[in-house]
């Protein structure tokens, strides 16, 4: 199998994952409303090691592309390992998870946002088609990260909508980077 193709995998099958949660979420805010501090601790879980598992596999096949490239890797190996963590610990303690449900969605989207920039801004150095299509949603995920920190919504229901809101757009822009050339 490609190499390419092997490296792009795991950022289809998080993507993918995300964008199906997203979607649960907007669609049945009521349902989700009992486990979602399960179902985000499994995003994070299954998003970090997408991540960990994309970064370990493109380190070892961009070794050429510099000290840039390898300091955005570590910083990527270090997010992945910190997502993994706080899904964990949503798993475990998936009860209390609605008291603090805007501040740990607003701090992972955030730096899911963040991470992503970061990644938009390799995609324009090797003048990539769909760079601008990722900046433009890192810079919504950023936005909606404060907006959740800010904690702007009324009740449990609007926060849980616009939960599964971002996470579509987290999911889009993970496909959208295993898709670059």
């Amino acid at each position: 199998m490609d190499p390419k193709k092997i490296r792009r995998l795991p950022l289809y099958i998080g993507g993918l994952f995300t964008v199906i949660t997203g979607i649960f979420l907007f669609l049945c805010p009521e349902i989700t409303s009992g486990v979602i501090g399960i179902l985000l601790g499994v995003v994070l879980f299954v998003s970090g090691i997408s991540e960990f598992t994309g970064d370990i596999i493109s380190s070892r096949q961009k070794n050429d592309e510099g000290n840039a490239y390898k300091i955005c890797s570590e910083i990527g190996l270090v997010y992945s390992l910190v997502i993994m963590v706080c899904g964990l610990f949503l798993i475990l303690k998936h009860d209390s998870v609605l008291m603090v449900l805007p501040s740990v969605t607003g701090l992972f989207i955030l730096s899911c946002g963040i991470v992503r920039l970061r990644q938009a801004m390799l995609m324009f150095k090797k003048k990539d088609s769909f760079s601008l299509a990722v900046t433009g949603l890192a810079v919504f995920l950023v936005i909606s990260g404060i907006v959740f920190l800010t904690e702007a919504f009324s009740g449990t229901r609007d926060t849980i909508v616009f939960t599964g809101i971002a996470l579509v757009i987290s999911g889009l822009e993970s496909c959208l980077l295993g898709s670059d050339k």
